[in-house]
């Protein structure tokens, strides 16, 4: 009797401990579910969403500036970023033309905005150093010697207090192109050709030129109609992605100018940035210009074959002797330049001192330039 007593009890235990342990099971795995869902809800909650840039240029989207730049520039972005930035790219003036480029800038109407410098007369007075390209050397590093002018003059760093740079960069160069064969300073007497800035201007007057002003939206009717003959147009990449080749079919290969431009951001967007994206940013700079300025070098050889296949266009260099006279009538303009400057209380004679010398350390000789 003892002995059916106890097995009837044991029973009765056996199953309260498996009940037992089947509960804490799945108690444990309920509680696990639900960190689980509570982890992927805080998660999916918590998750950055990206920040998306709207850029601003006149650049084509198609051609070798895009392809060897532009688009390069927006992956690194990505890149730099973890993707954190997007930049969302509007071309072809979509957005707004030239002359526009800085206003849209500074009022926030795009967060980044490309800007020629000389489409704004007066507001960059220190960048227009870069027009007075030296005509017997080849400047190599253009972006660079104006990077370099930046962080050696504070008054040049207040020109773009209103704007945070991602870069401060220069076309390589711009050379005469135009309807007839330009080789001596006879040949220019009383042309009228494109006025692109005011001390363009004044170097272009100074070889007997007329220069006509006018936006760049009127530069290609006036180019077709003929109001005009050329100028200081002959940016590679222009004549081929714009076709302004089929007009201009002469160019005068030596460089006339280099134009100053930057991608600056908009002050309140670049403000409302985490910091570890403005640090990204800013630590592509050095590597925005290096891009640019190859960008440039890589382009004048690569487009000089395609452009005499398209427009059989005809490439003269003048002998220096020539442009010895070109350099001794630029020599007053210079020094009005230098002048206007120092008038203003901006250091323009050191400005001027300072850009010769890093030009020349960053040129080659224009007759040792080679295709």
């Amino acid at each position: 009797m003892k002995q059916n007593k106890s097995r009837k009890l044991y029973v009765p235990v056996a199953i309260i401990l498996v009940l037992i342990v089947a509960l804490t099971v799945f108690f444990g795995a309920c509680g696990s579910t639900s960190t689980l869902t509570s982890t992927a809800t805080q998660t999916a909650t918590t998750t950055v969403k990206p920040i998306t840039l709207v850029f601003s240029t006149h650049e084509s989207n198609t051609g070798l500036y895009y392809d060897k730049f532009w688009k390069p520039w927006m992956d690194e972005v990505a890149k730099r970023t973890n993707g954190k930035v997007t930049i969302e790219g509007h071309f072809n003036g979509e957005l707004a033309a030239p002359p526009d480029a800085w206003d849209v800038l500074v009022n926030g109407t795009v967060d980044i905005s490309n800007v020629h410098l000389q489409n704004v007369p007066g507001k960059f007075p220190m960048c227009d150093i870069m027009c007075f390209t030296t005509y017997d050397l080849v400047n190599q590093r253009p972006g660079y010697v104006l990077n370099q002018l930046y962080d050696k003059f504070p008054e040049m760093q207040d020109e773009f207090k209103d704007c945070h740079l991602l870069m401060l960069a220069s076309t390589y160069w711009t050379s005469y192109a135009g309807s007839k064969k330009v080789q001596t300073l006879d040949d220019m007497k009383g042309m009228k050709v494109v006025g692109v800035g005011t001390w363009q201007n004044k170097r272009a007057e100074a070889m007997g030129m007329v220069p006509v002003s006018m936006g760049p939206a009127d530069i290609l009717p006036a180019l077709q109609k003929k109001v005009v003959e050329g100028g200081d147009l002959g940016t590679l990449l222009i004549l081929l992605d714009f076709g302004w080749g089929e007009f201009l079919p002469y160019v005068t290969h030596v460089r006339q100018e280099n134009i100053a431009l930057i991608i600056g951001m908009n002050l309140n967007k670049w403000n409302s940035l985490p910091k570890d994206v403005q640090d990204a940013l800013d630590g592509m700079n050095d590597w925005t210009v290096d891009l640019h300025d190859k960008m440039w070098v890589d382009a004048e050889h690569e487009l000089m074959p395609q452009l005499i296949e398209k427009y059989k266009m005809d490439f003269y260099t003048p002998p220096a002797d020539e442009l010895a006279k070109w350099t001794a009538l630029d020599k007053p303009v210079k020094d009005a330049f230098v002048a206007d400057l120092n008038s203003k209380g901006l250091p323009g004679t050191q400005l001027m001192n300072e850009y010769l010398a890093l030009e020349k350390q960053s040129s080659i000789n224009l007759n040792d330039w080679k295709q």
